[in-house]
């Protein structure tokens, strides 16, 4: 399947009608670079991830696009340039220099050691090929996949604000049958495959599977493109396959595939043979979870359209939960939680603010609270004391704090005109007319 042209036309003029330097327009450009990168073009690609970049230089989800297409392009410095950000990032750490040649799209030359596939024809079947597990792999890796790796944490679901509807779905399709085995084996109820969080960036999908994790007692083991993806011939099919087998020695465990659209784009789309085989590796570890007792895969996305089909068969990715911007229960809550610690003038009206952010992500609202008390900040630097910031202060800084969920929301809005079917997407569909949303 591919898109219809009038998807990449829509989306284009969407682009160009937001200013390059406008951070309210990056998951657009990012949505558009994962486009052309599932489409085989990876040139335009990396254009609009290098100008989402410019505009938002610690956006991890366009670093991994960015590196991804660099990749492609046969600019492997770029691409680890990229990687070597995105996992700083990840890290806590800074994200060092920033990578050479980002916008030109010209091939850069291929390191000696790498070996390339045969190229592979790009119509072929999108099921697992058969001889997908007998492909020589490059020398084993001196050194593990850079993959996130905690220990059972303290965080369950009870410290997700609000998500009711979400929590509910959690428990019916997961929690609730694993915490009750004799009536999941009454009612035949399997738990094979995964689950797939998905929905706009910055509403806390990561920090539910985290909530997941805590609420199963288990272990959580993350990857990222960056994380998946290397150099050479094998490379990124081994880093797939050492993941699950840590997860299998750790167990129970959680594995979290983060960006899962980037990891696991359609393959009818793709032409670069490293990212078809990283599916089709992915098929054949979910394919192998009967037996993996204690191992528990969840995946997040902020494009569920763009994850190759078989991945979302029976027996894989087949439970998916949409997790939307915070109702207001939920705002009201967040915006409370990060009130405590900080000088707020006790006349804050929260109703009216809890109002004034709807569609904002739970990201949209820290960053909303922390430019009000910025504003008191530098208030209080004039006159020597502490100056609680008021409510003008967070009116104004609502002013200036677009939600960043409706830039995701406008893109869905257009790929579901022209592209989108099926039942998978009808409370994403009642979601945007109840808001107006087209």
């Amino acid at each position: 399947m591919t898109v219809d042209r009038s998807v990449f036309q829509a989306l284009e003029s969407a682009a160009a009608n937001t200013a390059p330097t406008d951070p309210a327009g990056v998951p657009l450009r990012v949505h558009l670079a994962g486009l052309y990168l599932s489409a085989g073009e990876p040139e335009r690609s990396l254009q609009h991830a290098t100008t989402a970049l410019a505009a938002s230089p610690h956006d991890t989800t366009a670093l991994s696009v960015a590196a991804a297409a660099a990749s492609a392009t046969g600019n492997e410095q770029l691409a680890e340039g990229y990687r070597a950000i995105h996992t700083a990032l990840l890290n806590g750490g800074s994200e060092g220099p920033a990578p050479s040649g980002g916008g030109s799209g010209q091939r850069g030359t291929p390191t000696g050691t790498e070996r390339r596939r045969p190229t592979s024809d790009p119509g072929s079947p999108v099921e697992v090929e058969e001889d997908a597990a007998e492909q020589p792999l490059s020398e084993p890796l001196s050194e593990p996949a850079g993959w996130d790796s905690s220990d059972p944490g303290t965080i369950t679901l009870a410290d997700v604000a609000g998500m009711h509807d979400v929590k509910q779905r959690l428990h019916r399709s997961l929690l609730g049958p694993m915490q009750n085995p004799q009536l999941r084996e009454a009612f035949g109820k399997q738990l094979r495959g995964g689950l797939m969080l998905w929905g706009p960036p910055g509403t806390g999908k990561t920090f539910i599977a985290r909530a997941l994790s805590g609420e199963l007692g288990a272990g959580f083991l993350s990857a990222s493109p960056a994380d998946v993806y290397g150099s050479y011939f094998g490379q990124s099919e081994q880093n797939i396959a050492r993941l699950f087998a840590q997860a299998r020695r750790e167990a129970p465990g959680v594995v979290f595939l983060d960006e899962l659209d980037a990891i696991g784009g359609r393959r009818s789309r793709r032409n670069t043979d490293q990212a078809r085989a990283v599916v089709n590796q992915l098929l054949l570890e979910l394919d192998g979870m009967a037996g993996n007792d204690g191992v528990f895969v969840l995946a997040a996305t902020n494009a569920p359209w763009d994850v190759d089909e078989a991945l979302r068969r029976p027996g894989r990715f087949d439970r998916t939960v949409l997790v939307l911007p915070p109702d207001a229960p939920a705002r009201e809550a967040l915006l409370r939680l990060q009130f405590e610690g900080r000088p707020i003038a006790p006349d804050i009206d929260l109703a009216s603010l809890v109002r004034g952010t709807e569609l904002f992500s739970g990201a949209d609202l820290v960053r909303l609270v922390e430019s009000a008390t910025e504003r008191a900040l530098e208030r209080s630097m004039q006159v020597g004391m502490v100056s609680p910031a008021t409510d003008a202060d967070f009116q104004a800084a609502l002013r200036d704090t677009p939600p960043s969920t409706r830039a995701w929301l406008s893109t869905a809005a257009t790929y579901l005109a022209h592209a989108g079917t099926g039942e998978d997407f009808d409370e994403l569909r009642a979601y945007l007319r109840r808001h107006r949303i087209s």
